[in-house]
């Protein structure tokens, strides 16, 4: 299992533990195959809704696209998406910015998160 950490400005953390449990190592990407069996495009989209909803609760302008890469979760270990997303705050002037990064597994899903308060964040590297 990997977790993957990601801040709101320095309001929330969002914790991603991902592994097998929850769909990581399916679809397979196989060794002879030339492309994923998820596209960048749709990783980017199913993130960005994701990201919406993740964000529902909180005032912020429009995300912006910043990055979309594959990573592998270990030597020989399942593939997934590395999206990274720009937002900003509704009364930015364009300079205090926060970059979102989501997991997206070759299946189309994000993974379940937990959601910790800036007070609290560190009890997301207890477990």
């Amino acid at each position: 299992m990997i977790k993957l950490y990601s801040y709101y400005f320095e309001t929330l953390l969002f914790k991603f533990s991902i592994g097998p449990e929850q769909g990581a190592d399916t679809p397979a990407w196989a060794e002879e195959a030339p492309f994923p069996p998820l596209s960048p495009r749709e990783a980017i989209a199913a993130s960005g809704q994701a990201l919406a909803e993740m964000l529902a609760d909180f005032p912020y302008a429009e995300p912006s696209f910043s990055a979309c890469a594959l990573k592998r979760s270990g030597p020989n270990g399942w593939w997934y998406y590395h999206v990274s997303w720009m937002v900003w705050p509704p009364e930015c002037d364009g300079g205090d910015r926060s970059e979102i990064h989501l997991p997206v597994m070759l299946n189309g899903q994000v993974p379940p998160y937990q959601v910790f308060d800036f007070e609290n964040r560190f009890e997301a590297w207890s477990d």
